[in-house]
């Protein structure tokens, strides 16, 4: 069966846009250059275009041009951290909330040198294994009580949902992961690590939507056994 020639022209442009010539931002062919090169209609070149648009190869902006935004460097992925918790048994334990005003979290929350922050702490295991120690630093006005039973802090999104209606899994957020041998004593002990052993630090910053504010940063210490994550493209099947 006879391809058609937009769908020809979309491949030769795409593969020519992955052949690593090109940069996020450069401007791409015109219509009219298109048009002469394949010596075809506009409603060809213009399909074409619409194709690679819709893929996310090219971003078209009217009566300005088509310009690349993504190459085979930025090609995109889907990242899944594997589930660990599928049939297990989970326990979170809060084993505190207390105030601080270290200048190095006020300055991650981008709060005042004189206010203050809250430090919620919380261990979890999995069929009683230890497998995750997790600090979460809160601004004061983000946290209405530091006098409720600690085991309603269990879960920090629950708490932010029922007293600010705040989703917190559909903010905005920046997250980083690495391996690390320096953790404090605390997470060492209750992860059961040895002195050489890693464990997995991830750090979060998570700002609200509606006003940009920082509602957490968190530092979440895990044992390296219960980590594991996939990648693949985003048009695998």
């Amino acid at each position: 069966m006879k391809r058609p020639k937009y769908q020809l022209i979309k491949e030769e442009l795409q593969d020519q846009i992955l052949s690593d010539h090109y940069h996020v931002g450069d401007k791409f062919f015109t219509e009219a250059e298109l048009i002469n090169r394949f010596n075809v209609s506009s409603i060809t070149i213009i399909r074409a275009l619409k194709e690679l648009e819709k893929e996310g190869f090219i971003n078209r902006k009217q009566g300005i041009g088509s310009f690349i935004a993504r190459t085979r460097k930025e090609k995109l992925v889907q990242f899944a951290y594997l589930d660990t918790l599928k049939n297990q048994s989970e326990l979170v334990r809060v084993i505190g909330l207390t105030k601080g005003n270290d200048p190095t979290y006020l300055k991650r929350l981008e709060l005042h040198k004189t206010e203050y922050y809250y430090v919620l702490t919380r261990e979890r295991t999995l069929n009683g294994r230890p497998y995750l120690y997790q600090l979460s630093y809160i601004p004061h006005d983000y946290l209405l009580s530091e006098d409720r039973d600690l085991s309603t802090y269990q879960s920090l999104y629950k708490r932010f949902f029922l007293d600010f209606t705040i989703q917190m899994a559909n903010q905005t957020f920046r997250q980083e992961t690495c391996l690390t041998t320096q953790m404090p004593q605390a997470v060492k002990d209750f992860l059961q690590l040895t002195d050489s052993a890693p464990c997995v630090l991830q750090t979060k910053i998570t700002r609200s939507k509606s006003n940009q504010r920082v509602l957490e940063y968190a530092q979440v210490y895990k044992h390296w056994e219960f980590f594991s994550y996939e990648l693949s493209s985003s048009d695998y099947q």
